[in-house]
């Protein structure tokens, strides 16, 4: 990724110590803020109710920066990050956390894109060591594109297509907005781009 627009959010049940490096320390509510030199602001949080930690990482894009005929894009861009880089094959990211008894997940709204776990405490190396592998060693596939586009499809039936209440709203929105304007499309995406955009459109936009 060529601009490193990421928070990563960590809330741990741990030392204090481990974040010497803080260039800002919210102490009156247990915050910890730093900035590495590549510009990923880190924000910590102490929680030590349970030995356990939770990671966030937000990117700083969603769906108010897409435009047609790519409208969905990052929500896409979300599901492919499951599938496979160059350390890793598709859906053992998964697998490896779940085998460590974690649990994770992600989900995009329309201004940022969020990956989460959450773990044992000893294990935070790991979620963070998967966790770069992937923004940087990402494979593409069309194999596993075609696989997802028919997944986000169905989601966007269950979501929209099928709840009267979600598609009114969409409608809402696009005489809401003007289709140039950041807020016009869905999350999703339109049905169109999600069935047309290509695996370069992913790539460019990764």
């Amino acid at each position: 990724m060529k601009s490193m627009k990421a928070l990563i959010l960590l809330f741990f049940g741990l030392s204090h110590s481990l974040f010497a490096l803080a260039s800002n320390h919210l102490s009156n509510q247990g915050i910890t803020q730093a900035t590495l030199g590549n510009g990923l602001k880190i924000v910590v949080k102490v929680d030590q109710r349970a030995p356990v930690f939770i990671s966030q990482l937000w990117y700083k894009v969603g769906a108010s920066d897409e435009s047609r005929p790519t409208t969905g894009v990052s929500h896409m861009l979300e599901h492919m990050m499951f599938k496979g880089t160059r350390t890793y094959k598709s859906g053992e990211f998964s697998q490896i956390i779940a085998r460590n008894g974690g649990d994770e997940n992600a989900f995009t709204s329309k201004d940022f894109t969020a990956y989460y776990q959450k773990m044992h405490k000893s294990k935070l190396e790991l979620a963070i060591k998967m966790e770069a592998d992937r923004m940087r060693n990402l494979t593409f596939s069309n194999q596993e594109l075609t696989k997802e586009r028919q997944v986000v499809i169905e989601e966007r039936r269950m979501r929209v297509e099928d709840k009267p209440n979600s598609k009114v709203y969409e409608n809402l929105r696009l005489i809401s907005f003007d289709e140039k304007g950041a807020y016009h499309s869905p999350v999703i995406g339109f049905q169109q781009d999600i069935e047309t955009y290509s695996l370069n459109d992913l790539r460019v936009w990764y």
